[in-house]
């Protein structure tokens, strides 16, 4: 029972914001709808019963004009049935796509949103394909959720509804057995409750295992979605070092992974269906069983015969609820643990307090100065990778950071961007400073070539001189005359003119503090100093904090830091000084 609360607590949680949204009123009319449709499929039923007892009557007594008449009636039911049940799938498709919309907005702002979509690696968390929970997840979270509520009225209304039809068919009706008459009141509900809980019993025994099955099946499929995903998108180099053998092993160890949990999710489903078939087959015959007896004694006629077998096939149908979904439940379960998880993820990452996270981030008000204080870098283990005091840098100042591989170069440029809180120290960050990043590796998003070159800007924000004026300043004017075309540009653009591009966007963002993670590693000595140079030129207040090596960019900096794993690393001057790279 308590498992059966802290599903639907979750299933609340989950659910009901949406309700209370500025899509509240749509969505609330969209469900009563689904409600009203559902209330007139059980009336349907109901009058299909009714018609069944008088239909089979004017059978048995031969009446021609009365079952012709009969038909004329069914006639107008099915067309009642045809009537609610467009209605409830009209309207809980269009809730579907609402509420899906709703969902996905609202998952996508709080993942890419301050950073979480990176930070949410640093806590310690085991949230598995994120991308795949908010495009698969709530798609089947929201279908189920569909299916089993309307299923759950339904048959919560049918039990009302034959509740009270059962009870008078009961009174009317004997169990004559053994030569005596063993009804009493209600006798057929309570005959039709015992047979479905029997069932439901069993069907709980046997499928029980399948929410966990289905959680790790969704687990799998996504992983398995996502190594191809990944592969797809690094086909470049997998081709260029002939890693084919490598990639095919591992898609091949993951899809072993979903078969062998799918094979056994299948082997648990096929004994569950089993059940279910059995106990189906049989529901269809035991109603007529229990009131054969009763009208082959001439107690009853047939019409009433069919209405109590019917009425009673209905309310054990209704009763046996959880036998026919079990499956879907299980899924449902199953899904809505993974968007919670999600949820929970979300709200970590900003709650996130580890003992090893312990770096100062301040704003110094009317400062102008970004200064380093005993600034310790730690891994997510625990251990220290560098360690860095006395860095003060005012406008216009340039400084070079360097080291060996592993020395924490780029987890100091993570921590400067407010992406690493790993370690202690302080960082202080002048007053109102627009901070810009360019990361080692170049990102381009899906679009047009103006998009990716006013990335992070949106393109509608963006102005089209400015970005024209960019792309000649760092030597791509011949891309001018094709912002408009959508490419997969990391394909078409050489590494060289990737990074002339991130130049270009930092000349559109006019940033206050520029980080650069080896930024001309792929240009020519004499191009990466004319990019440094044109910085100095068009951005001259700018703070400009460089990761690369020293033999290349020393000379384009006025200051350089060389990290080195276990000493505490701090700036000193560099001959020539800064001037030369501002002339």
């Amino acid at each position: 029972m308590r498992a059966v609360v802290r599903a639907l607590r979750t299933f609340a949680q989950l659910a009901w914001p949406y309700f209370r949204s500025e899509d509240r009123w749509i969505a609330r009319l969209l469900l009563a709808g689904i409600l009203a449709a559902e209330l007139g499929l059980v009336a349907i039923l109901v009058a299909v019963n009714e018609w069944n007892k008088r239909f089979f009557n004017a059978l048995e007594s031969r009446n021609w004009d009365a079952a012709t008449g009969e038909l004329l009636v069914f006639g107008f039911i099915a067309l009642g049935a045809i009537v609610a049940g467009m209605s409830q799938f009209f309207f809980g498709q269009r809730l579907i796509i609402r509420w899906r919309r709703w969902f996905t907005e609202r998952y996508v702002a709080m993942w890419m949103a301050d950073g979480r979509h990176y930070r949410v690696r640093l806590t310690g968390g085991t949230v598995d394909n994120i991308h795949l929970r908010i495009a698969s997840d709530v798609l089947i979270f929201l279908t189920r959720t569909h299916e089993l509520f309307t299923q759950l009225i339904g048959s919560i209304v049918t039990i009302c509804s034959f509740t009270i039809i059962l009870w008078s068919l009961s009174a009317a009706i004997p169990l004559p057995l053994f030569g005596k008459d063993w009804s009493f009141p209600g006798w057929l509900i309570v005959l039709a409750a015992l047979y479905a809980a029997i069932g439901t019993l069993f069907t709980h025994l046997i499928g029980k295992p399948l929410i966990p099955l289905n959680f790790n099946q969704q687990r799998y499929e996504a992983d398995f979605r996502f190594a191809i995903a990944r592969v797809t998108d690094q086909s470049e180099p997998v081709a260029l070092m002939g890693g084919e053998a490598v990639e095919r092993r591992e898609l091949r160890e993951r899809f072993t992974r979903l078969v062998g949990n799918w094979t056994r999710l299948v082997d648990r489903q096929s004994v569950l269906v089993g059940v279910i078939g059995g106990y189906s087959r049989m529901s269809t015959v035991f109603p007529t069983l229990v009131v054969t007896p009763a009208y082959l004694g001439s107690h009853i006629t047939l019409g009433s015969l069919v209405q109590a077998a019917l009425a009673f096939q209905q309310m054990e149908g209704a009763l046996a609820y959880i036998i026919s979904a079990y499956s879907k439940i299980a899924e449902w379960k199953a899904v809505m643990d993974r968007l919670a998880q999600f949820e929970a993820a979300m709200h970590h990452v900003d709650e996130h307090h580890d003992v090893k996270s312990r770096i100062g981030m301040t704003i110094l008000p009317g400062d102008d100065r970004l200064k380093v204080e005993n600034l310790v870098l730690r891994l997510p283990s625990g251990e220290a990778m560098a360690t860095l005091n006395g860095v003060d840098l005012g406008a216009g100042d340039r400084l070079l950071v360097s080291g060996a591989s592993g020395s924490g170069k780029s987890s100091l440029f993570r921590a400067l961007a407010g992406m690493w809180p790993l370690g202690e120290g302080a960082i202080h960050f002048p007053d109102n400073a627009k901070i810009f990043t360019l990361p080692q590796r170049v990102y381009f998003p899906l679009g047009s070539l103006r998009q990716a070159i006013a990335y992070p800007t949106l393109v509608e924000h963006a102005d089209d001189d400015a970005i024209r004026d960019a792309l000649e300043a760092v030597g791509l004017g011949y891309l001018a005359g094709r912002l408009d075309e959508i490419a997969d540009w990391p394909s078409v653009l050489a590494g060289g003119e990737q990074q002339r591009a991130a130049f270009a966007r930092a000349l559109l963002a006019k940033p206050d503090i520029l980080l650069l993670d080896e930024p001309v590693s792929a240009l020519e000595e004499a191009d990466a100093a004319a990019l440094y140079h044109l910085l100095a030129a068009r951005l001259p207040s700018a703070i400009v904090v460089s990761i690369g090596r020293a033999s290349a960019l020393a000379h384009l900096h006025g200051s350089i830091v060389e990290l080195k794993a276990g000493v505490a690393a701090e700036p000193e001057p560099l001959i020539p000084p800064s001037a030369v790279v501002r002339a």
